[in-house]
């Protein structure tokens, strides 16, 4: 092959600043992406002993091997094809017109690897070892990618000779440059798992190295020696060296880099005593819990560990998950945390209680900490918390005013908080599990969200709360976490020991170990179990003595009773919660309390986000633990199950319909929460439900709650509950809590179920099971490696995290003001989008499927979604108007193609529908 001068191929042609070049040489590009990756392993020695220990390699190596692979990365820009995108800048060596067409140049990268290993100084026996790594670094753009089975023939087309002479010069410069021999590595046979880190470790390297305010476009000639040639030599040492330079900045600045680690620190020191806003459980108190103790003293391991805490709720798990986190940081087992919760919700009022104490975790450097969801641009605190920024020493005595010292305190690099792929790499991250789901599903940028999740201990709360499609997901998630050196904590107040073990399992086969026996210590509770290499153990932990309490249960057979019930102790002053299972129930709840003169709050899922937002705010008011009694007296709140998380709320009385027994114990912890003066006599928890009775019929629950019974499919699990409440009287708690749960969720618990209901017990059995074998297709396996061919790759489809029995869709509502089409939250304080956002509320697709087709052809309809952005392009927009006193808008009926439907909305009653299918 000809020799070709390949600082003449183009590697980035899209100039921010017009004094600088129009285009940056692709070779100065890669040593770009290469040098922000040398010294990301330089500065965090964790990564780089993480990643050389999945190699089997040493520091040494390492730091030679890393570089030279991101090197390569964008090989496949050295094609014609790919070349020719930008026709002013193609280069001279090739011959003919410039075309483009279409061309992958990631594909084309490894197609080259594929087709002459011995360019990369890999032999063909070697060729398998290596290709899981070729793959990682030329897949940074968030996918693997493909393999065509190129003939030389067809390479030569696409890149042309110059282009496969450049590329064959350029791998063995780089070579040299690192002073890097592939060959004399001696890989294991299989680089799968590293592959994985690597390919996180390219894809961040790459959008550092690509960012033009560290990285700016630089003149070829400026680093070419002028010696008069044809072919002036480019003097790549010395661009080298200064792209090293600009990569510290780069690493500095982004936020990427870990906090110091601070030392351990006492109980009081790191939890402290005042009470955090919000948040699903109080705080503790200053002496330590039981479980806490534990978190304290347990013996750590070196090996990739799990920790599962099972305790009541409001017992102080999260504070021991907290302690345990920070233990395995300070022994320099993980550089920081990650919190995955259920819901946004929750995630929200996690991220208030860390921010109030994350920094005590680490030391002097200012750490950053995230939000991860899909509306965390809608939270106040971390809004301001991207403002303030990240690794200030300035931020930590910071108190703007009108701030508090939470959000005064916490901080994010913007860089990191501009998306949430990058928002898992800030030292402490809370979000939704969903996020660090994404890590293990064969989406884009998977790897860098596990690069984020592997350095930190994974902290997942409320695990029991996952239907059996994401609980296979979660143990997906342990498996590589713990295939990549990672540790876990896992929390619950309602666990079954079925899902105990199937998590054990999942974490022991990622270490590559056995799920070891352990010895089973039948219904003891609370409990803290360990998974650490070849070892378990479990450990019976003692309760918090100044929470137990056994709560007598009673049942009520009807609506109508329940009404009375809330009528009654209302009457008496006391504030009391009524929990339907449906948004059309906690209606229908309303009009009824209400016309009896109580003076009724509703809460539930189909408000707007503004008016959501607000109502939250009012029953925290008046139904948390800083409401006076003048607040409380007489109050009536009815509400879904958008109360049982997040929301730190008391009441002196509750009524609820059936649930599922976890949820129903969840539910039970909103009553007597706090101690309040004055309370006379005991808490009782009243069950609206049908008997249950040994010959139930079919229709057992769906007759009574013909709604719910869509919300809860599982029946006979409901009829279990119910048998087991009526057995046990009361929830004896923590005593009685896992014998509760075991007699739902149980082995063997079908041979009790009425025989008319045993149908219902094996369809939900086998929906679960069909459920599970959905995510086990879907999630990726660790062993597979970071290939095309390893997972269900589908670059045109997005794997969903979760699986919607009642697919939902968004309503983005309106009102037309002087011919203009304007949201229906307005106020100078938010910019457009943030109002359209906060005018979201969603229903059911069954219900609503889109928009009147005249209001498609309407103008102003086009105007105002045409400036929505493009992931809104699905919601559905809303226009309402007054009608006879009313509120209302028109859609198109889910059940129908043409069929209308009408919907009334009101700030305090919410979205209801007036004329939709039965």
């Amino acid at each position: 092959m000809t020799s070709v001068d390949y600082l003449e191929f183009w590697g980035k042609a899209q100039p921010k600043d017009p004094s600088r070049p129009a285009w940056h040489p692709l070779v100065f590009h890669c040593l770009d992406v290469a040098a922000v990756g040398w010294q990301l392993l330089r500065k965090d020695r964790a990564l780089c002993g993480r990643l050389g220990h999945l190699m089997g390699l040493e520091e040494a190596e390492i730091t030679r091997l890393v570089p030279y692979l991101l090197a390569i990365h964008d090989i496949g820009k050295f094609a014609k094809n790919f070349q020719a995108k930008v026709p002013q800048h193609y280069p001279s060596c090739f011959d003919g017109e410039a075309k483009a067409p279409p061309y992958d140049h990631a594909d084309g990268g490894l197609d080259l690897f594929e087709a002459n290993p011995g360019w990369f100084d890999v032999s063909p026996r070697g060729k398998r070892a290596w290709r899981p790594l070729v793959s990682a670094v030329t897949g940074h753009h968030g996918a693997p990618p493909a393999t065509s089975s190129f003939t030389p023939v067809t390479l030569r087309s696409i890149f042309g000779a110059a282009g496969l002479s450049a590329a064959r010069r350029f791998t063995a410069d780089m070579r040299i440059l690192f002073h890097c021999t592939p060959s004399h590595f001696d890989l294991p046979p299989r680089q799968e798992s590293a592959s994985f880190m690597l390919a996180g470790l390219s894809v961040l390297a790459d959008w550092l190295g690509s960012n033009q305010d560290w990285f700016p476009y630089e003149r070829r000639k400026t680093f070419a020696v002028e010696d008069g040639s044809a072919n002036s030599e480019p003097d790549l040492e010395r661009y080298w060296h200064g792209a090293q330079a600009k990569a510290e900045r780069a690493l500095k600045e982004s936020g990427v880099l870990p906090a110091p680690v601070g030392q351990p620190v006492a109980y009081g020191d790191l939890i402290g005593g005042a009470e955090p806003p919000g948040g699903d459980e109080p705080a503790s108190p200053v002496q330590p819990s039981p479980m806490q103790r534990w978190a304290q003293a347990v013996e750590l391991s070196d090996a990739p560990t799990l920790f599962v805490i099972e305790d009541e709720t409001g017992s102080g798990k999260t504070e021991a998950a907290v302690m345990l986190a920070h233990r395995l940081m300070a022994a320099g087992r993980a550089q920081g945390i990650y919190v995955a919760l259920p819901t946004m919700a929750t995630a929200d009022a996690m991220f208030e209680r860390l921010a109030a104490v994350y920094r005590k975790l680490f030391g002097d450097q200012q750490p950053s900490i995230a939000l991860a969801h899909g509306a965390r641009d809608m939270h106040k605190g971390f809004r301001e918390a991207v403002l303030r920024g990240g690794r200030q020493e300035s931020a930590y005595s910071s108190h703007a005013e009108g701030h508090s010292d939470t959000t005064a305190s916490s901080a994010c690099a913007a860089w990191l908080a501009d998306d949430r792929r990058r928002s898992l790499l800030a030292d402490v991250g809370v979000g939704t599990v969903d996020q660090a789901l994404l890590a293990v599903l064969p989406s884009r940028h998977l790897s860098l969200r596990l690069l984020g999740l592997v350095r930190k201990v994974l902290i997942l709360d409320e695990v029991h709360a996952y239907d059996a499609y994401m609980q296979r997901e979660i143990e997906a998630l342990l498996e590589f976490q713990a295939g990549l050196g990672g540790s876990a904590i896992l929390l619950s107040a309602t666990l079954p020991k079925t899902v105990r073990h199937r998590l054990g399992a999942a974490f022991a086969k990622g270490s590559g170990d056995l799920a070891p026996a352990i010895e089973q210590l039948g219904d003891a509770y609370p409990l803290a179990t360990v998974h650490a290499g070849a070892t378990s153990s479990e450990v019976p932990i003692q309760g918090r003595a100044d929470r137990a309490r056994r709560l007598p249960v009673r049942f009520l057979p009807g609506p109508q009773e329940a009404f009375d019930a809330v009528a009654n102790v209302a009457g008496e002053g006391q504030a009391v919660l009524y929990i339907r299972n449906s948004v059309d129930d906690v209606l229908d709840a309303h009009d009824a309390l209400q016309a009896r003169g109580l003076k009724v709050d509703m809460f539930h899922a189909r408000f707007v986000l503004a008016d959501r937002l607000k109502i939250e705010q009012r029953v925290a008011r008046t139904f948390g633990k800083g409401s006076t009694p003048e607040q409380r007296r007489g109050k009536v709140l009815v509400a879904t199950q958008v109360v049982e998380q997040s929301l730190d709320l008391d009441f002196d009385a509750m009524v609820t319909d059936l649930a599922p027994i976890d949820l129903l114990i969840q539910r039970a912890g909103r009553l007597w929460r706090h101690k309040r003066p004055g309370r006379q006599g005991s808490p009782e928890l009243l069950v609206v439900s049908p008997e249950a009775t040994p010959d139930a019929p079919e229709d057992w629950f769906s007759k009574p709650f013909p709604r719910a019974g869509f919300v809860y499919r599982a029946h006979a699990r409901l009829w279990l509950t119910a048998k087991a409440l009526e057995r046990a009287e009361a929830i004896d708690s923590p005593a009685g809590l896992r014998a509760l749960i075991e007699d739902v969720y149980g082995d063997g618990v079908e041979t009790g179920v009425p025989p008319k209901l045993q149908r219902a017990f094996w369809d939900a059995e086998g929906r679960e099971s069909a459920e599970r074998g959905m995510a086990h297709i879907q999630a990726l396996t660790i062993q597979s490696g970071y290939l095309r061919d390893g997972g269900a790759w589908d670059k045109d489809v997005r794997t969903a995290t979760r699986l919607a029995d009642d697919p939902h869709v968004t309503l983005r509502l309106a009102r037309v003001r002087a011919g203009r089409i304007e949201p229906y939250a307005q106020g100078a304080a938010h910019e457009e989008w943030r109002a359209w956002r906060l005018s979201e509320v969603s229903v059911a697709k069954r219900r609503i499927s889109g928009e009147p087709p005249e209001q498609e052809q309407d103008p102003a309809a086009r105007e105002a979604k045409s400036k929505w952005s493009r992931y809104d392009q699905d919601k559905i927009l809303i226009l309402l108007e007054e009608k006879d006193g009313r509120t209302v808008g028109a859609a198109v009926c889910g059940e129908s193609d043409d069929r209308p439907v009408t919907v009334e909305y009101d700030s305090e009653r919410g979205l209801r529908f007036l004329a939709a299918p039965l």
